[in-house]
This record gives structure tokens, C-alpha cells and sequence, in this order.
């Protein structure tokens, strides 16, 4: 079945509301500015960058034509204005990232590309890509390589840094696990099939390889609804807020459970009906 070309989508479209409310957060975190300021000052993003690019293999038509393809249709699905250049990185584990601030680059482990099937890998396709649309990739460049700057901040501002960074630092990962609930969204509207969305979650959540087709959608789409429903106790808010602290990602179930949530509201529907 073809995919609905999303000609006008804009990430406010789709921006999960937790996204929006912890990015506001973070940006009136004391220290964010001089934190950002010290980012750019040191050349880290660029460093990073220059990891990427120069240890992975980059898609091109010709090298990778199924990849490339659908990466090129996803980014017309929604509505990106310019094609990011993708990477494959030598990786058992389905994960994929983006980095990179001014050019972001978007890179898949060969776990998605072994593991998934073409709308799963969609799907984690528009994820990424839904972080470059919604702008988030500086906040989260900045996340994944934070125990450098916290060290480089320390160095240079006689631990002052290292204070500032620590604030920032939670904010700055509280925002990130918000931020996945948005580029869920934006992997959905990609592959355009909840299932699809749903046992890639299961896959990423430790399925094992031989149970691929085995394990029931069904029983993880009520694990999923289970774990939604501690929600309503104070006292599971309050133990989930400790025990991911140090986590950039949310729960698998939890993110499975969101999405669920938007299909059941209508909402996604709503945006693929307008084309």
C-alpha cells in the first residue's frame, strides 16, 4: 500500500505536548547559554561529527539502494526541506541516531537493517529524521556526549563549570526522553502502519531473533496499556522520575504505550486525513 505524501506537514502538527513542555524548561535552565557557548567554543560537535562520518559507511543509491530509497521517500513524507546525508554503523543492536547541528547526519546500526522490515526500519528512519525536523538535534548532540563537556567545563572555569553542567545536565536529559515521544510521532507518520511501529518497539526491546514472529503484538500492546495505567499512582511517578535519571531514551513499553494513545485519540489520523 503507497504512502500518503504529507506535502505541508510541520512538526508543531505532531510535537508531543511533554516535548514541548520540557524544552521550555530546559531553555530557562541557569547556565544553558554558557554551556552551549563552551559546545561551540571547543569544536565538539564538529569532533563528533568527524567520528561518524570518517569510521561509517555512507548510503548512496548505489551501495545501499534499498536503504537510500526509503530514507528518500520518508524524508518527502514529511515534508523535510532538504535530504541529510545517512550512515550504516557496524552494530548488532537495532538503534539509530542523528547528529551533527549545522548538517545533521542520520545513522542506522546493521541491526535495523538485518532485523527489520522495510516499514519497521520506516519507522526508525522517521524518527530520526523527526529530531532534524523538530530542531532538537543540538540538545541531543549535547546529551550524548555530556561527560566530555562536563569535564571540559570543569577544566576551564575551576569547577565552576562542572556545577552549571550538572543542572544542565538533567534538564537537558529530561527534555531528551520527552523529545523520543515527539520523533515516535514523526516515525509513525513515516511508516504509516501502528503495528509496524509497535513490534519494532518489541524488537528494540529485547525480543530475541528466533521468537521473531512468535511473540503476539497483542501481548505486548497490553503490557504496554499496563504500564500506562501506573501512571495514576504518585507514588510509581516518583520511582520512575528516580530510576531514569540517567537515561537520554524513555521506556520502550512507555513509548509503545504513547503511541497506542495518539492512534486511539484520533489525532494521528486526523493529520494523515488532510492529504
Amino acid at each position: 500500500m503507497s504512502k500518503k505524501i504529507l506535502n505541508t506537514l510541520e512538526s508543531v502538527d505532531y510535537e508531543h505536548p511533554e516535548d514541548k513542555k520540557a524544552l521550555s524548561i530546559l531553555r530557562k535552565t541557569p547556565g544553558l547559554d554558557f554551556v552551549v557557548k563552551k559546545f561551540y567554543e571547543y569544536g565538539l560537535e564538529r569532533v563528533y561529527k568527524i567520528n561518524y562520518t570518517g569510521s561509517h559507511i555512507k548510503v548512496t543509491k548505489e551501495n545501499f539502494p534499498e536503504v537510500y530509497n526509503l530514507f528518500i521517500e520518508a524524508c518527502k513524507i514529511l515534508n523535510l526541506s532538504y535530504v541529510p546525508e545517512l550512515y550504516i554503523e557496524l552494530n548488532p543492536l537495532i538503534n539509530g541516531f542523528t547528529t551533527g547541528v549545522d548538517n545533521p547526519i542520520v545513522v542506522l546500526t546493521t541491526g535495523c537493517v538485518d532485523l527489520l522490515d522495510p516499514d519497521e526500519l520506516m519507522y526508525i528512519i522517521g524518527h530520526e529524521l523527526g529530531h532534524i525536523k523538530s530542531g532538537h538535534v543540538l540538545y541531543h548532540t549535547m546529551a550524548q556526549i555530556f561527560p566530555i563537556i562536563g569535564e571540559v567545563l570543569g577544566n576551564v572555569t575551576l569547577g565552576i563549570g562542572s556545577l552549571v553542567s550538572s543542572g544542565v545536565q538533567i534538564a537537558l536529559l529530561t527534555w531528551s526522553r520527552k523529545s523520543e515521544l515527539t520523533a515516535d510521532r514523526a516515525g509513525l507518520l513515516a511508516c504509516q502502519n501502528h503495528n509496524r511501529v509497535v513490534s519494532s518497539l518489541m524488537k528494540l526491546a529485547g525480543v530475541p531473533k528466533c521468537y521473531y514472529g512468535k511473540v503476539t503484538l497483542d501481548s505486548f500492546i497490553k503490557q504496554a496499556k499496563e504500564f500506562k495505567n501506573l501512571d495514576f499512582d504518585a507514588l510509581d511517578k516518583i520511582a520512575k522520575a528516580l530510576s531514569v535519571m540517567d537515561m537520554s531514551h524513555p521506556w520502550t513499553v512507555m513509548r509503545a504505550s504513547e503511541i497506542l494513545d495518539w492512534v486511539e485519540s484520533g489525532e494521528y489520523q486526523k493529520i494523515v486525513n488532510k492529504y
